[in-house]
């Protein structure tokens, strides 16, 4: 069966871009079992996993006939945020699409995340200035086009989450966020925008947001600051409180308190390459501190001090979190 056919479930960008980078590991020569072992673990774990593998196979098939580039055949991840490494990936990405193995990972364009106007690696943050003067910072994974023209300044988040603080505009243009469930315009503010599978999460901070469901028929929702919610294609979510510690990523931290430990590997995790599991047996964990999310590795040991945990690590791409011996 077609893995990118009809009906199958669409990949996480997050997902396809793990796949990608295990088989750019794979093209080392040699390859160290324990790596080739992990990978093989890694497209065990989900179903996702295999099948992003599987539509890489079929690219790479198609593709062998006439020859991968040789700077791609040989890549190797010598650091996870080495240069060769993201353009290994992202030469992969532009033959995956070329060659018609499209990603699944947005509604209308396919290619959208990969061929963005800006991209964030994982555990990068990108900080920008656009034309208008207005901040914009991307977290890890993630990826947005800006088009500003003389109607609109209009941003579109393919993936991941974004950080913005609007500049004053003298041709009074608004200022919008679409994701792939609508629109967030910007009444003056500072605000993030979080594109996850399926709906979008919009945290306001100073100012004030009006969310529009691509499909809805109901009047824009405000939220003030202090305010947050979540919105599919079709309705927008009641408002909640915007915790204090939400907009910490933007500052490169994070900062939990009681949250689960299978929650909170979940959110590490997506700033660390590969894969980070969370034992069952101690996923309900509680854990509440300030971490930096430049150093992982000092949180996974932070952890392992001050819980009755272990780590433990197969590759630099195979990492859990195990009860104490």
């Amino acid at each position: 069966m077609n893995p990118a056919a009809p009906g199958r479930h669409p990949i996480p960008p997050a997902i396809a871009e793990a796949a990608m980078g295990w088989w750019v590991e794979l093209q080392a020569d040699p390859v160290p079992p324990e790596v080739r072992a992990a990978c093989l673990r890694w497209r065990a774990a989900r179903p996702e996993h295999e099948q992003a593998w599987q539509i890489i196979a079929s690219a790479h098939q198609r593709l062998h006939a006439t020859g991968l580039p040789a700077a791609l055949a040989h890549a190797t991840l010598a650091t996870p945020r080495s240069p060769a490494r993201r353009q290994a990936i992202k030469a992969l990405a532009l033959l995956v699409f070329a060659g018609g193995g499209a990603w699944a990972v947005a509604r209308e364009h396919p290619a959208g995340p990969w061929l963005a106007d800006y991209r964030s690696g994982t555990g990068e943050r990108r900080q920008l200035t656009l034309a208008d003067g207005s901040q914009l910072t991307l977290d890890t994974r993630s990826a947005v086009d800006i088009h500003f023209d003389g109607r609109q300044r209009r941003l579109h988040l393919h993936v991941g989450r974004i950080h913005i603080a609007t500049a004053a505009d003298e041709a009074g243009r608004p200022f919008l966020v679409s994701t792939a469930e609508g629109s967030a315009q910007a009444l003056g503010t500072r605000f993030s925008v979080h594109q996850h599978q399926g709906r979008s999460q919009v945290a306001v901070f100073e100012g004030a947001v009006a969310l529009r469901p691509r499909l809805g028929a109901a009047p824009a929702l405000i939220l003030n600051a202090g305010q947050q919610a979540a919105f599919t294609a079709d309705a927008s979510d009641a408002p909640g409180t915007v915790a204090d510690t939400e907009a910490a990523w933007h500052q490169g931290m994070l900062i939990v308190h009681a949250m689960g430990l299978a929650d909170f590997a979940a959110e590490l995790g997506r700033y660390r390459p590969g894969w980070l599991l969370c034992d069952p047996r101690v996923a309900g964990l509680e854990v509440s501190g300030s971490f930096p999310l430049d150093d992982t590795e000092r949180v996974l040991e932070a952890l392992s001090n001050t819980l009755p945990v272990q780590i433990v690590r197969r590759t630099r791409y195979w990492t859990a979190i195990r009860p104490r011996a």
